[in-house]
């Protein structure tokens, strides 16, 4: 495999940042996962949007317009004769060199004036897995936007890290952890560690209510908008676990699949259903399309 590394191409064995890079040091970085199809980026608009607007909420520039990163993302494809896969893209602000002269730790923590951003694509084959998952909630809290703007696009996962641990510790002895996390924000849901979750109620697609959060996914929005499109009400509330318990269908929006269906949450059965099926078809179609 052959990773896209800092504007060149490397084996992927080979693919290294510095140890003093502000990514590696202190996330000081923003990624996005997304799905390419054909060859072809799916949504990749909407990804590009979300991974700059993270850039420009930490402070720094990506040192890369839209046009050159997908460049780099369709090299990266070509070098490893992919036309199916899943690419990850990473933004570092760099190394910091030039940082403003201050006490020791003063002077890491500071970001530099200008940045000297590091942008890395990687690969790997698209593995699709359409099966219906489960989901748990979890005591781990969400990073906090006021602490950390647009946490599910930094480097900073450890709150995703914390709940998907937190799955492990707690399933029975005799089953499978939960493959998703809820996590929850004064008692109402906010995400998922990589999907958005979404149901259905009272003929309505239904979706937590963000405010300052970000989505955790940049296909909620994909989602949203099919949905709207073909006339079916959305509408966004502060929704509890027992809300999605007693949905009529309950999916998760996820930037692979797409539209997955639930089958359990916290012990409870759930499923999908002709808007979770629907919705399903029409991300596919849009994917070909």
């Amino acid at each position: 495999m052959q990773y896209h590394v800092g504007g060149s191409l490397v084996d992927a064995d080979a693919a290294t940042l510095p140890v003093d890079d502000r990514g590696c040091r202190f996330g000081d970085a923003v990624g996005e996962p997304l799905r390419v199809d054909d060859g072809t980026p799916v949504a990749w608009d909407a990804h590009v949007d979300r991974l700059f607007d993270a850039c420009d909420a930490l402070g720094f520039d990506p040192g890369v317009d839209g046009t050159e990163l997908r460049t780099r993302v369709e090299d990266t494809l070509t070098a490893n004769a992919l036309g199916d896969a899943f690419v990850r893209l990473s933004i570092t602000r760099g190394c910091g060199r030039g940082a403003a002269a201050g006490p020791l730790a003063t002077s890491r923590l500071r970001p530099p004036p200008d940045s000297d951003p590091t942008v890395v694509v990687t690969v790997e084959p698209l593995s699709l897995d359409r099966a219906a998952v489960t989901l748990q909630t979890v005591r781990t809290r969400p990073i906090r936007p006021v602490a950390v703007p647009a946490a599910p696009v930094t480097h900073n996962r450890l709150d995703a890290v914390r709940a998907q641990a937190e799955l492990r510790t707690n399933a029975p002895p005799d089953d499978d952890p939960a493959a998703e996390a809820i996590l929850l924000e004064d008692g109402h849901v906010v995400g998922g560690t990589a999907s958005d979750p979404v149901f259905v109620a009272d003929d309505a697609l239904r979706l937590p209510s963000l405010d300052e959060w970000p989505a955790r996914t940049a296909t909620r929005g994909v989602v949203r908008d099919l949905a709207a499109t073909e006339g079916i009400p959305v509408v966004e509330g502060a929704y509890t676990p027992a809300d999605f318990r007693a949905a009529d269908e309950v999916f998760v929006a996820e930037p692979t699949a797409g539209v997955r269906p639930v089958v359990r949450i916290d012990g409870v059965d759930v499923g999908g259903g002709p808007v979770t099926r629907l919705l399903a078809r029409l991300f596919d179609e849009r994917v070909v399309d």
